[in-house]
């Protein structure tokens, strides 16, 4: 053993006069010649050097982050607010206790525009203004503490937060989540009806049950349907194949939904939608991401191709605005995880800026006129 070691050490101390380009060759060679020879060698772990950890950085809160870096919200500043965001990552998963798979959309969502929001003011061509409207009043709560294995209380705590917003005169602005969030969002406007769904979704949403399950993704419009202070329900962009029968289209059209395909808005644009919406009514958008064309929106669960794009969305938004009032919007079915490049979190980042500008306008013209 010990001729062995001597060597050993020679061989070491002429390793050592390499140069540092020449060391993981040098090492890869010294493990190939003695691998094996000292397996019950045991040698003393290095001291640390004398580098410590900052405890100011060990400290230091980090805050997490907020759409657009709006003021993060509490309770109490809900009242002097036009909008406030919050986020559900979980409503009803389709596979119970599951975690929802848009379950990580509401904090990419937040992320995707810290850095446009460095400077609020550029100008945004999709607002027509800055990309912040001048006095817009709007606070983010964060997410809600949503868990997949207790939907029933996921459901309640969204009906009951929209509530405590509506409750204030304040528009909330939901980020989801799968497709079962819309329902307890729904929910929580009984007391302040009637109003008009405009959905955007590749998929008809009328099933009744899914595998048993009455709250999933795939009810949504069915659930709806049923909430009696909803009095008007326009589906915009289906298309390819879903969950759906031709039962559940027939309920659907039977409850007087009036359906826009999406080969119907490629034919005559979304004014015909527009044209439908009632002046002066209170309009609920629900945005599933599917509803756009994977080429936009390549991050959800079953891209069906042939969808709307983005321009299609603004127009819409912007139309609705002027005919009627949005009091409440909520985006889903966004899936981080599947995304290409980060383009489809881009677009509905985007596409909730122009809603919050739609709102903002709203509220400010509501403003003036009380003046």
């Amino acid at each position: 053993m010990r001729d062995a070691s001597a060597e050993v050490v020679h061989e070491l101390r002429r390793r050592c006069d390499l140069q540092l380009r020449d060391i993981p060759e040098a090492l890869h060679a010294f493990t190939d010649r003695y691998e094996g020879r000292f397996a019950d060698v045991q040698l003393p772990l290095p001291k640390p050097i004398g580098i410590r950890p900052s405890t100011h950085a060990m400290t230091q809160p980090v805050t997490p982050a907020t759409f657009l870096s709006l003021p993060a919200g509490a309770p109490d500043m809900v009242s002097s607010a036009d909008v406030v965001i919050f986020g559900a990552p979980d409503a009803t998963p389709h596979v119970p206790g599951a975690t929802s798979h848009a379950a990580r959309a509401p904090s990419a969502l937040r992320e995707s525009t810290q850095q446009i929001a460095r400077d609020p003011l550029r100008w945004d061509f999709d607002q027509g203004g800055p990309l912040i409207p001048e006095g817009l009043r709007a606070v983010d709560l964060g997410d809600l503490p949503t868990d997949p294995a207790t939907p029933q209380e996921n459901r309640s705590l969204i009906t009951s937060t929209t509530v405590s917003i509506l409750k204030a005169g304040v528009v909330p602005l939901l980020l989801g989540g799968d497709d079962s969030v819309p329902i307890p969002f729904f929910a929580g406007f009984e007391r302040f009806g009637p109003v008009t769904i405009l959905q955007i979704d590749a998929h008809l949403d009328w099933r009744d049950e899914r595998d048993g399950l009455k709250h999933t993704f795939s009810s949504t419009m069915r659930r709806a349907s049923e909430m009696p202070w909803v009095e008007r329900i326009i589906q915009v962009g289906q298309r390819s194949i879903g969950g759906s029968r031709e039962r559940d289209l027939a309920d659907a059209q039977a409850w007087g939904v009036t359906l826009f395909s999406a080969a119907t808005v490629r034919r005559h644009g979304v004014q015909p939608v527009i044209d439908l919406i009632p002046p002066g009514s209170q309009c609920v958008v629900t945005l599933d991401c599917d509803g756009l064309d994977p080429t936009v929106i390549p991050a959800v669960l079953v891209p069906q191709p042939g969808g709307l794009g983005y321009l299609d969305i603004v127009e819409l938004l912007h139309g609705v605005t002027q005919r009627a009032r949005i009091v409440g919007f909520d985006l889903v079915e966004l899936v981080p995880d599947a995304d290409v490049r980060g383009l489809g979190v881009l677009a509905a980042s985007r596409i909730l800026c122009v809603a919050l500008g739609c709102v903002a306008r709203q509220r400010s013209a509501m403003r003036l006129a009380d003046q």
